[in-house]
């Protein structure tokens, strides 16, 4: 099913349709703000916003969805994962959207999942030397104001971190452009509070945040919640192995941009536990690298319907 529907982009592109519609209702007629309390300072004058009139913030949410569409298509485009254009990236990182209700709850990962696919789309490692330390200044500013959101951003900064120390010549000067660019809005967001005296209420909202909630939340998940997550684990294996073997012969180029789809997967499996957001919504971190590796999984030339059965199983876990 999936393996013929790569070979039209026609159909790919009639399937977004409905898919972001889905997205749009989920959206405007379903999603509801997540707790506030314990959260990080920036997502608590989001939820000020919400309370005053919730029309801005899903708005903003629907935008990011678009973003975070648009950023995987790219970033599958412009690493030549296959070798005919295919908006698959897209039309399964809605469907996991949709199916495993990520919508439904306006959480701080999706603002760190937005972060992600405005990297994807602006990194390239053949960037000239100059426009690439512009980016990794702007990667760095992009990724402190995601922290103000959620915790769990730090977990981009891994990444960001390895990927340059292997695929960059000149890994310790980018890192530290990277660093500085992180430590500037630091810098300004004490400045304006010490200048406002409101230094307490900045360094207030740094000292009790709500921490490792997945691991604390862990316990109280539905049974359902447990099958889908240990599925979401065994799925994505499945199709990292399947997507490495069908890359082995490609490109070193093609082969980099995959390891760095692992590294981002691994960086923020790992950060995912740090933040706010139950088990089962934290999830939504692992989206843009699991929705490459359904995309690399079908583009072999002969069709396999294991592929497509541990798909469909794997969207009706989530939804139930």
């Amino acid at each position: 099913m999936f393996h013929f529907l790569n070979k039209n982009l026609n159909l790919q592109l009639l399937l977004l349709i409905p898919l972001l519609g889905w997205a749009c209702w989920a959206i405007f007629t379903r999603m509801t703000l997540g707790p506030a309390e314990g959260s990080m300072f920036l997502f608590q004058y989001l939820a000020k916003v919400w309370a005053l009139n919730d029309t801005p913030i899903r708005v903003l949410a629907l935008l990011m969805v678009l973003m975070m569409t648009f950023g995987v298509i790219q970033y599958f485009h412009k690493r030549h994962f296959s070798e005919n254009r295919s908006y698959m990236p897209g039309v399964f990182l809605l469907l996991l959207l949709n199916c495993g209700k990520f919508l439904y709850t306006f959480t701080p990962a999706l603002l760190t999942v937005f972060i992600i696919a405005l990297i994807m789309v602006m990194y390239s490692p053949n960037e000239q030397t100059g426009n690439m330390k512009d980016r990794l200044f702007a990667f760095g500013m992009l990724i402190a104001v995601a922290t103000f959101l959620d915790i769990s951003a730090f977990g981009i900064v891994l990444f960001l971190v390895v990927m340059i120390a292997i695929n960059n010549v000149t890994s310790f000067k980018d890192i530290l452009i990277l660093f500085f660019g992180l430590s500037f809005p630091y810098i300004w967001a004490f400045a304006i509070a010490f200048i406002a005296n409101g230094l307490p209420t900045f360094l207030q909202y740094w000292h009790n945040p709500a921490l490792f909630v997945p691991a604390k939340t862990f316990t109280s998940l539905r049974v359902i919640d447990y099958v889908a997550a240990a599925w979401f684990v065994v799925v994505t294996i499945i199709l990292m192995i399947r997507s490495k073997r069908l890359l082995d012969n490609k490109l070193i180029v093609i082969r980099q941009a995959f390891n760095n789809v692992n590294l981002l997967l691994i960086s923020m499996a790992l950060f995912l536990w740090l933040g706010m957001v139950p088990l089962n919504a934290a999830l939504l971190y692992l989206l843009p690298p699991v929705s490459l590796y359904m995309s690399m999984a079908i583009v072999r030339k002969r069709p396999w319907v294991f592929v497509d059965i541990v798909i469909v199983s794997l969207c009706v876990l989530l939804w139930l």
